[in-house]
């Protein structure tokens, strides 16, 4: 989900609960709220894991219960960082042995990037970025479904180091900056510029993003953005789905979460031209 709306809105205060709630829902139980809060968090992190679009799932599910929408980003980033954490838990094994770069370089870069991101958020204005935002991911996407034929001949190529390692800095600087399809630029990168295959790119994204995203959500907390009533209970199902989701990809065959990343892409570039 973009950031740059949360930090627009420095006036905006409004917390859960609070009179912009839609009236269908006003009078909704607070247990049934969060408990579908806590299942849209479980879902959020099973997709965002798979395709990496966890905020077409929790971001709604946040304004729709209630949670205006400048405040629902803020929480939404924060919500998100269990289900990472969750994921990494799962698929630590299998991250270790994924070894086309040394990892602490890579560690390192995603969580300055994030910094660095979410610094530029708050000095440069976002208009025309958020412009071209939907033509970017939507090459990423284009990519991605070329991938197995701009592959074909050369299943081993890999980027020197150095390529690689500055192409993921930008995109971990984005991530921080704006994050709306970071997922499929990474997962782009991962599977043109490397021989990982669609798993592998999969557990190589979602912590990388994570700590980027840390990096935002440190940033809205220290503004008092955040939701915490939305955002623990988004919080708690997305850190269940984020544990869950490295179990459930391995029962899926690769060609499946291809094409599922790609449709994903396809959707979020159409959500962000409509001004979602």
């Amino acid at each position: 989900m973009p950031h740059t709306a949360a930090a627009r809105a420095a006036a905006s205060g409004n917390s859960f609960g609070s009179a912009t709630r839609p009236l269908v829902l006003a009078a909704m139980s607070p247990v049934i709220t969060y408990a579908l809060l806590f299942l849209a968090g479980v879902l959020a992190a099973i997709v965002g894991y798979l395709v990496g679009m966890a905020s077409l799932v929790s971001y709604p599910a946040m304004v729709a219960l209630g949670v205006p929408p400048v405040v629902a980003n803020a929480s939404n980033t924060v919500s998100l960082i269990p289900g990472g954490i969750g994921s990494l838990i799962t698929s630590w094994d299998r991250l270790r042995q994924i070894r086309y770069y040394p990892l602490l370089p890579q560690v390192l870069i995603a969580v300055v990037g994030g910094l660095v991101g979410g610094t530029l958020l708050l000095v440069a204005p976002p208009g025309v970025f958020e412009a071209i935002v939907p033509w970017l991911v939507l090459l990423a996407t284009v990519l991605v479904a070329l991938s197995p034929r701009l592959r074909r001949g050369a299943a081993n190529y890999r980027l020197a180091a150095p390529a690689f390692l500055t192409l993921m800095a930008a995109i971990m600087v984005y991530s921080g900056y704006f994050g709306a399809g970071a997922g499929v630029l990474f997962f782009a990168l991962c599977t043109l510029g490397t021989p990982m295959n669609t798993h592998a790119a999969v557990v190589m994204k979602t912590p990388m993003l994570t700590l980027s995203n840390f990096s935002a959500a440190v940033l809205f907390i220290v503004q008092g953005r955040v939701d915490w009533g939305a955002a623990i209970a988004v919080g708690i199902g997305s850190f269940v789905g984020g544990y869950a989701a490295p179990l459930i990809q391995r029962l899926i065959p690769e060609r499946v979460i291809h094409a599922a990343v790609v449709v994903g892409g396809l959707v979020l570039t159409v959500w962000l031209l409509l001004g979602f």
